[in-house]
């Protein structure tokens, strides 16, 4: 967290990242969570925090859900690659780590933005590498081509750190790769 946190702090960043719509969010959500979370504490109660911040026990409930999520995709939230409190929400309810994980990285390589994609892949997070290339291949419009890679844990791990420094998407890097190597060998 870029901030230290008080009292006043963590009200004005509930305030001003509250009430707007997602898009327009300057804070991440996991930010946001943890200011809920800091005045939990601080108020010893969630009823405290509610009629402080005018908010209702379900809206909190599912922002703070992100602070029970795997560290790994904790940091995916932090990053904004996973930026909807509908998916925090979603990836909390699918069973196992390792299978949140898996789907987190699944939907943050997604490059659609419509809630309704996202969720098919989210709901269950029972879904293989190739069920869930059918399911996008069905959602993606007419014209666009999209292949679903599998890497293991260290290859994904270099992606992402590669794509972070050049600050753009994992899929876009991979994007990149790919046409730069095809450009490379249509000149040959």
């Amino acid at each position: 967290m870029k901030y230290k946190l008080d009292e006043e702090t963590a009200l004005a960043i509930i305030f001003a990242n509250t009430r707007r719509k997602p898009q327009n969010r300057k804070e991440d959500i996991l930010t946001i969570a943890k200011c809920f979370d800091y005045l939990e504490g601080l108020y010893k109660s969630r009823k405290a925090v509610i009629e402080k911040v005018d908010l209702s026990n379900e809206m909190i409930r599912q922002f703070l859900t992100a602070l029970k999520l795997p560290k790994e995709i904790q940091n995916m939230i932090a990053q904004r690659k996973i930026d909807s409190v509908d998916a925090v929400r979603n990836l909390a309810t699918i069973d196992g780590k390792d299978k949140q994980i898996e789907t987190a990285k699944l939907y943050a390589n997604l490059q659609s933005n419509d809630a309704r994609d996202i969720n098919r892949i989210i709901k269950g997070g029972k879904i293989s590498t190739k069920e869930a290339e059918k399911i996008i291949n069905k959602a993606k419009p007419k014209g666009v081509h999209i292949f679903v890679m599998d890497f293991d844990d260290d290859t994904y791990k270099t992606i992402i750190k590669a794509a972070s420094s050049r600050k753009i998407k994992p899929a876009e890097l991979i994007k990149k790769i790919v046409t730069d190597w095809f450009d490379k060998i249509r000149k040959n």
